[in-house]
């Protein structure tokens, strides 16, 4: 970024306050444009040519969606970065967003450090892309081409001019086509008419010569190859444009590359509502008949069974608990992994924690297991309600895990900014060539004869992820055991 030039960055948000605030945090380094609308901001695009647009999503009238999309698919400028800002949190409203061009994304209210970080990113590419494009034009300018047609046409649309690259890819010796008309020869039939117009307005002067664009052309095998041209105009010494000057790239592997990329997008689009719809099959079809499985067992319970007849509705009654449990999990954790973002709420892990111990009596006291709380009274911190599932989960593993008659420790200690929950129980540990794999989906480690569903740990280490916050764990430092910990991002009192 060169000291002596000012970017000059354009502001568009219906709300004064946020034009305010932003204004605040970049006038001092960049030059302000602002406007509410987006209807000016095209004008403003237009005008002031911006070498960065901020934009607001919902605005009234044209919103941020359709400026970005008419900026970057219609309007034919060069490359201008734009970041939108959005309170927004569909992926959905995300995936609209890359679709009509947007460079990168700011969560409202824009954090001022965060958003200086991406300005200054992608100013950088701006500049980076400005250079690349005028050293492309000058070596368009000079002739100066390396792998592509170089080609003067008269005003006639005679061809005057070809370099040997560009005879090679037509197929041609160059003495054989020099002075052959252009359109007859090489454009292909329906586009000559549509490449006729466009040269006789170049002709003329009525059309921008520096601005690219494509048409198929014919080689000597009559095949069609889609090039993309880019067009100006040469003149005599009067001043007088008598030719056109045109260059042109080979894009037809690279165009049927981009088609099959699409259709890979499509595909993996297509997997991914097979997956939702499989969730959904997971969640609803295969949990109703699980549910009557349990109904019918209470049933056969009340109809006085033998002791044989007992234990066999004993086991299909455990076995159906755990199905079921797999089941939400399972759908538990899908619907876990298509969330971006969640809603953070003050909440005491304090009370949450004394609430689910006290739920887990009817375990601790048929282990008889002791519970060692090393805790105070309260510890406000920033988390969603999901929170609870964490230390459900923890607490529950290390239940099930511990040897009867132990002790599992829970404690909250403060580390400046926040909150470290652990929960160390006396089990037997968890191997060093495990802890990483621990959280992964679907891992199972086997503990004496207990073997979890792998899914349990894997929704804790997404909620934690979703918090932004760290999980993990360690021995036991006391002798045997584990010790899960997570932390919070803690609230002033």
């Amino acid at each position: 970024m060169h000291l002596d030039h000012r970017h000059k960055i354009l502001l568009v948000d219906d709300e004064k306050i946020n034009i305010a605030i932003l204004t605040s945090y970049l006038s001092d380094t960049y030059d302000i444009i602002s406007v509410s609308n987006g209807e000016d901001a095209l004008e403003a695009v237009k005008k002031e040519d911006p070498d960065l647009i901020l934009l607001d999503v919902v605005m009234p009238g044209m919103d941020g969606f359709d400026v970005c999309r008419i900026i970057k698919q219609e309007y034919k400028l060069d490359f201008i970065p734009i970041i939108m800002l959005t309170a927004l949190k569909s992926r959905n409203d995300h995936q609209k967003g890359i679709e009509v061009g947007a460079d990168d994304f700011l969560k409202k209210p824009a954090e001022k450090f965060e958003l200086n970080k991406k300005i200054t990113a992608l100013l950088r590419i701006k500049e980076q892309h400005d250079s690349l494009l005028t050293d492309r034009n000058k070596a368009y300018d000079y002739l100066d081409h390396v792998g592509v047609l170089i080609a003067v046409l008269d005003d006639n649309y005679k061809l005057v001019h070809i370099n040997k690259k560009g005879a090679d890819i037509l197929g041609y010796n160059r003495d054989n086509i020099i002075n052959r008309d252009w359109m007859d020869l090489f454009a292909a039939e329906s586009y000559r008419e549509h490449i006729k117009n466009r040269y006789d307005k170049l002709l003329k002067g009525n059309c921008i010569g520096s601005e690219y664009h494509e048409y198929p052309i014919m080689t000597i095998t009559r095949k069609e190859r889609l090039f993309r041209w880019y067009d100006s105009v040469l003149k005599n010494e009067e001043g007088k444009i008598n030719s056109i000057l045109i260059s042109g790239e080979d894009i037809t592997e690279k165009r049927m590359d981009e088609i099959k990329l699409m259709e890979y997008a499509n595909q993996l689009k297509h997997s991914n509502d097979l997956k939702d719809l499989f969730t959904d099959v997971l969640r609803h079809d295969l949990l109703n008949p699980a549910g009557l499985i349990k109904s019918f067992t209470e049933i056969l319970e009340e109809k006085n069974p033998s002791d044989e007849q007992k234990y066999i509705i004993d086991n299909i009654k455990k076995s159906n608990l755990k199905l079921i449990e797999l089941i939400e999990d399972a759908a538990h954790l899908a619907k876990l992994e298509s969330m971006e973002e969640m809603v953070f709420v003050r909440m005491d892990i304090g009370s949450i924690i004394t609430d689910l111990v006290h739920s887990f009596t009817p375990e601790i006291e048929r282990k008889g297991i002791k519970i060692e709380m090393k805790t105070g009274v309260s510890y406000p911190a920033l988390a969603n309600p999901m929170i609870r599932g964490v230390f459900s989960n923890l607490l529950s593993n290390a239940i099930k895990y511990s040897p009867d008659n132990t002790t599992i420790m829970i404690r909250v200690d403060d580390t400046a900014n926040r909150w470290k929950v652990s929960v160390t129980d006396q089990g037997n540990g968890i191997p060093d060539k495990d802890k990483e794999a621990v959280f992964d989906r679907f891992n199972r480690l086997h503990k004496e004869n207990i073997k979890g569903n792998g899914i349990g740990l894997a929704i804790v280490k997404r909620i934690m992820d979703l918090h932004e916050e760290s999980v993990g764990i360690n021995d036991n430092p006391k002798g045997k055991g584990s010790v899960f910990w997570f932390t919070l991002k803690k609230i002033q009192r």
